[in-house]
Formats: C-alpha cells, sequence, structure tokens
C-alpha cells in the first residue's frame, strides 16, 4: 500500500513538470495536442480513481488527481525528498522534538471560498483522529501509530495558536513526522465542503491546489479546471486538466502518437526505444524509489529454515530478471 503511495508522490513532480513543459509553447490559447477547445492538456493514465478524498485512498490513480486539487502544510522537494514550505511558509520545532508550531501562508482561501487558516488544520486532523476508523483512514493510523487517545498515537494534540499559526504536540518524538506530514493523505481539505457533502465528498473535493475539480465520467475522465486565485504567482500553466482512462499501455501510446492525448504514464519498458526515435515525443525520466521483492513466511516449512532461504536467494538470477522484466541493460 505504501509503495503505490511513494509512487504517486513522485508521478505528481514529473505531472507537474510535465505541465510546465507541454505548455511552455501554447500560452496563445490554442489547442494542445487532442484538446478540444482552450489551453487543455488531455492526460492519459491506465485506470480510473477510486475515490478523490486523498485521506481515504490508497491507489496511485486517486492520488494523481487529488495532488492537483488538494495541499499538504509541507511538502516533498521537486527533485527529492527534502521538505519544502507548502500551506505553511515556516516552522519551529522544540528541542525535545515534541512540539511543532508552523506559521501557515496568508489570504489562501479554498475553491468554495471559504478561508483557509489554522483552524481549518485542526479540524482536518480532528476529522482523521477522532474517527477511530482504521478501514477509512489507514494511512493516519499507520503513519502517526494511532488515533486519538490510543497509547501507540504519535499526535497528542493539534490546535489553532492564532489564526495563522498551529501547533502539533505528539507523545513520542517521531523521526519522520515532517515527511509523513508530506504525504497525500494528510492533505488539507475546506472543513466547509467536507460538512456540505458528507459522505458525497469523495466525489467533489474541495482544497487549495492549482486545479479546482470539475467533473468525473466513471471510467472514463476527469476533469480540472485553473483557479484563477490559486496562491503561488504564474501558476498553474494550464487553464484545464483532462485525465483520460485508456487501460493498455499500448493503446495509450498511441493514442499519443495520433494526438488524441498530451502526456501519458506507464509507457511499456519495450516500447521505450520506439519512443525515443519519434522526434515529437519526450520520455520524462525519473530514479525508482519502488522496491521489488519476495518474501517468504518464515513461520511455516522449509522457509523458517535460514539455509533454505539463502539457497533460494543464490539460486535466483536477479541480473536476468532485471534484464528480461524491466528491461534494463
Amino acid at each position: 500500500m505504501r509503495k503505490k503511495l511513494v509512487s504517486a508522490l513522485v508521478l505528481l513532480l514529473v505531472l507537474s513538470a510535465a505541465l510546465i513543459g507541454c505548455t511552455s509553447s501554447k500560452t496563445d490559447g490554442k489547442n494542445s495536442g487532442g484538446s478540444k477547445g482552450g489551453n487543455t492538456l488531455i492526460y492519459g493514465k491506465g485506470g480510473d480513481a477510486d475515490k478523490l478524498d486523498p485521506a481515504v485512498v490508497t491507489d496511485g490513480e486517486s492520488l494523481i488527481v487529488t495532488e492537483q486539487i488538494l495541499e499538504t502544510i509541507v511538502d516533498f522537494d521537486k527533485d527529492s525528498t527534502e521538505i519544502v514550505p507548502g500551506l505553511a511558509k515556516k516552522w519551529n520545532i522544540s528541542e525535545d522534538g515534541l512540539t511543532y508550531t508552523f506559521e501557515l501562508e496568508e489570504g489562501i482561501k479554498f475553491h468554495d471560498g471559504t478561508d483557509f487558516n489554522a483552524e481549518a488544520v485542526v479540524k482536518n486532523f480532528e476529522r482523521w483522529a477522532k474517527s477511530k476508523d482504521e478501514a477509512q483512514f489507514a494511512y493516519y493510523k499507520s503513519q502517526f501509530g494511532g488515533f486519538e487517545g490510543e497509547e501507540s498515537a504519535v499526535i497528542k494534540e493539534v490546535k489553532a495558536v492564532d489564526k495563522h499559526k498551529v501547533e502539533f504536540t505528539l507523545s513520542r518524538p517521531q523521526g519522520p513526522f515532517l515527511k509523513n506530514l508530506a504525504m497525500s493523505p494528510f492533505a488539507i481539505s475546506s472543513p466547509a465542503a467536507i460538512e456540505k457533502f458528507g459522505d458525497k465528498y469523495k466525489e467533489n473535493p474541495v482544497g487549495t491546489g492549482p486545479f479546482k475539480f470539475e467533473s468525473w465520467k466513471r471510467n472514463d475522465t476527469i476533469t480540472v479546471v485553473k483557479n484563477e486565485d490559486y496562491w503561488k504567482k504564474g501558476l498553474p500553466k494550464v487553464d484545464k486538466v483532462i485525465f483520460k482512462v485508456i487501460e493498455d499501455n499500448s493503446a495509450r501510446l498511441n493514442a499519443l502518437i495520433k494526438g488524441e492525448l498530451d502526456l501519458i504514464d506507464g509507457l511499456n519498458p519495450s516500447d521505450v526505444g520506439k519512443v525515443k526515435e519519434t522526434k515529437d515525443l519526450k520520455i520524462f525520466e525519473r530514479p525508482s524509489m519502488n522496491v521489488g521483492y519476495l518474501g517468504f513466511n518464515v513461520e511455516k516449512e522449509p522457509f523458517n529454515n535460514v539455509k533454505v532461504r539463502q539457497a533460494l536467494n543464490h539460486a535466483v538470477n536477479k541480473e536476468a530478471l532485471i534484464k528480461n522484466c524491466f528491461f534494463a541493460v
């Protein structure tokens, strides 16, 4: 589950770069690629989203979309996992590592026109912490140890110090606390929208991000439109993004070649050479953060014998797997 999330986080960086790269020469209002009007980018992906509330999903296809709509209080740097400001412009950590005080950006509004402030951050964390619902908010318990009142919980209290300052008190120090806050499930939603839509919020996300949710045609398209009041000047670079579902990798690539799409993910490794030979296409490459492994149930024979596990490890031709499964050299 976490593996998928990390992939989505990194993919967001690729998407952000691609949005800029694909539109740098299309600022005159003309169509881009297969778009049907205006400065629109059509992004081909391999599957539909499950839900559009990042707090309750674990799949990358959902998070690719929600990361354009909602933002976290701190973020990962574009080309690394270093922590940089997000909705919080700066923060202070107490010497004992138990108190984190965040100073938030001012003047930001959610897409529904309500204010982003310290109280909004508090209400989001209360929504997760007070729920005691591991099935729905699995990542909250996974990353922060437990829900409110549980002995294992890392977060003891979240409170608004003033309108633009929020304080987290921990029950014990947690080394990756800032990195956990930067993960997509902890993006800040509009409390008013959560109250308005209730169980339907997962189909009507409202955040502070560069794009606002417009529509969702299941198993076909999700459309987001430019947030004209986005707090980061000069962004976003396009007026609209349409996420188009084409499940088959080869079919998705063909749609790109024919000009029906502007950007895709999920390229077959065997097609990399073909793409590199096509002058009108460009590949965005990144180091992998995924880990593939073969696990053993060490409580069952014969895998409870370390010698058996070692023998199997030595028997696996790892270079052949890399070459034939990942088409690497």
